[in-house]
């Protein structure tokens, strides 16, 4: 059985922001989408969220992602990233530190109880990079649901 997994896109700056497009032809979340993918025990699609109350409506990062996989603690998930040597984040950046549901994505209409991660891209970072964290990200979901099996 694969581990299903989704990553939320936001097409918007991939269509809008040339350097964007060059960087990421099929967008960030493809990008992970397609690292994720690389393990055989993991389908990864990528979504899109088109409706005004996920946030499309005002001014967004070109650089940012956030996405879930359902059964798999964002906290979790970014202890597990920590380790591998890649920083991440399980809120949104003006609750950097704080314990708790992201008021960010409440706003924007998005619960789970998981929780979601916050990955963001520079200049410099390279699609090995991002390839290295679709391997990292693959062990600790592939973990999570062996603990899940397990139990």
């Amino acid at each position: 059985m694969a581990i299903r997994a989704v990553v939320w896109g936001e097409n918007i700056h991939d269509r809008e922001n040339a350097v964007v497009r060059e960087i990421y032809p099929h967008g960030m979340h493809g990008a992970i989408a397609g690292a994720l993918n690389e393990d055989p025990a993991i389908e990864a699609t990528t979504a899109t969220l088109d409706e005004p109350e996920h946030g499309l409506s005002v001014e967004r990062l070109a650089n940012t992602v956030f996405f879930a996989i359902p059964g798999v603690k964002a906290e979790t998930a970014q202890i597990g990233l920590d380790l591998a040597g890649i920083a991440v984040s399980a809120g949104s950046a003006c609750s950097s530190g704080k314990v708790g549901p992201s008021h960010v994505l409440k706003a924007m209409g998005y619960q789970r109880p998981e929780g979601a991660l916050r990955v963001s891209v520079g200049g410099a970072t390279a699609v090995a990079e991002i390839e290295r964290f679709g391997a990292a990200l693959s062990t600790i979901v592939a973990r999570c649901e062996a603990r899940t099996r397990a139990a």
